[in-house]
């Protein structure tokens, strides 16, 4: 490749090439990011819908047959994100005493 950059035939690829949680995280939210675009694009057309992600280091590119397959790939990628998330800090809560909540 001339240009440098590398070529993913897959977001899985893509991901697969991260090896810490964040980076994988942050993949995530720039495929995400891409995928509104291209579902601003298909709400308006509804057709087959191509979306490039291009980040000056690597491509993907990835072909949707409709608005309602893009939404799907938001969600499952929102719900991979989200366990990487939890994999990441885990799942918690706070305890807080009555005393620290406001009282009208």
């Amino acid at each position: 490749m001339s240009d440098g950059n590398v070529v993913y035939e897959s977001t899985a690829k893509y991901l697969k090439d991260s090896t810490r949680l964040c980076d994988k995280i942050a993949k995530l939210n720039l495929i995400i990011d891409a995928l509104f675009l291209v579902a601003t694009e298909a709400a308006e057309s509804d057709n087959i819908t191509e979306y490039t992600l291009d980040s000056g280091q690597t491509k993907i590119k990835t072909a949707y047959r409709g608005a309602e397959s893009v939404f799907k790939s938001i969600q499952a990628y929102e719900n991979l994100k989200t366990m990487y998330q939890n994999k990441l800090v885990g799942r918690g809560f706070k305890l807080m005493d009555s005393k620290n909540f406001r009282t009208r």
